[in-house]
């Protein structure tokens, strides 16, 4: 189990990201023109960068799902489970779990050896290890 320790002072917003350095953090709490305006997120979920994580960042909690078919940081799928009260603006508890879960990672690649995935090497390399392709 994972979480955020910061207070959670007004509306949580999910936000989405396909694919972000997280060395971006600040910007993700920002408004844009795709989540609209209103109230600032206290909290901001994404995902799609194949490693999970939580962080704290000036009272804010930042988290990413990983990826449920390609986790490049253990070879387990995970997701993500936010619980709270949503659109609460008195302070209250919540958290922000990472749950990870063995899948058939064998029928994985035969599912994509079948569909004649490109590079399948290399994926096979990435879904047995957790290591991405282009490190050495």
């Amino acid at each position: 189990m994972s979480g955020c320790s910061t207070p959670r002072k007004r509306a949580c917003t999910i936000g989405c990201a396909s694919t972000i350095a997280p060395t971006i953090h600040a910007q993700m709490f920002d408004n844009t023109d795709f989540t609209g305006e209103g109230s600032v997120p206290d909290i901001v979920g994404y995902g799609d960068i194949h490693i999970a994580y939580v962080r704290t960042l000036s009272l804010k909690c930042l988290f990413n799902a990983g990826s449920v078919g390609n986790p490049l940081d253990m070879p387990l799928a995970t997701y993500v489970v936010l619980e709270g009260h949503y659109l609460d603006e008195a302070p209250g508890p919540w958290s922000v779990n990472i749950v990870r879960v063995p899948y058939d990672i064998e029928r994985a690649i035969a599912q994509a050896a079948a569909s004649g995935m490109p590079d399948l090497p290399e994926y096979i390399g990435e879904l047995r290890t957790a290591r991405y392709r282009g490190l050495k």
